[in-house]
C-alpha cells in the first residue's frame, strides 16, 4: 500500500449509463472499468495496481453500479 489519497469525484446518470453499456457488451473487459475511474479522478497505474474485486467495490461505492459479474 502506499498510503496515498485519491480523490474521486462520483459520475453524473450519463456516465454511469455508459458504464453500464460497456460492461454489459463485454463483462470480461476490466479496462472499461479501470477507463471509469481514471476519468473520475483515478490514475490507471494505481487502478491497474488493485485487486479486481477492489475496483468493483470502489465503482459500487460511487455510482450504485454493481460490475461484479
Amino acid at each position: 500500500m502506499d498510503d496515498k489519497e485519491y480523490k474521486v469525484k462520483h459520475p453524473n446518470v450519463r456516465q454511469v449509463e455508459d458504464l453500464q453499456k460497456a460492461t454489459k457488451e463485454d463483462a470480461s473487459d476490466i479496462s472499461k472499468t479501470i477507463d471509469f475511474l481514471e476519468m473520475l479522478g483515478l490514475p490507471k497505474d494505481v487502478a491497474y495496481g488493485m485487486e479486481p474485486e477492489h475496483l468493483a467495490t470502489v465503482v459500487e461505492h460511487i455510482s450504485g453500479t454493481n460490475v461484479k459479474k
